[in-house]
């Protein structure tokens, strides 16, 4: 039987409590502040790859919340 590795919303992985509740907002504030983090002349690579991985977490929620599995939209 296959498992289902997207983490879950509810699995604290990213905090979707009253404090977050709109995560396409939250996306949009990483999406800036990597944009503006790429567009230096100077890389801070280990704050991209946090970026980075917080928008994976924040799509993986928002997704679920949305009731999105996987990456196809016809699911």
């Amino acid at each position: 039987m296959a498992s289902d590795p997207t983490p879950s919303a509810r699995s604290n992985y990213i905090d979707t409590g009253p404090e977050n509740p709109d995560l396409q907002a939250e996306y949009d504030r990483l999406r800036g502040e990597l944009t503006r983090l790429l567009a230096q002349p100077v890389k801070d690579f280990p704050r991209i790859d946090e970026l980075v991985d917080q928008l994976e977490l924040t799509q993986l929620a928002f997704k679920e919340q949305h009731g999105i599995k996987g990456n196809n939209p016809n699911e």
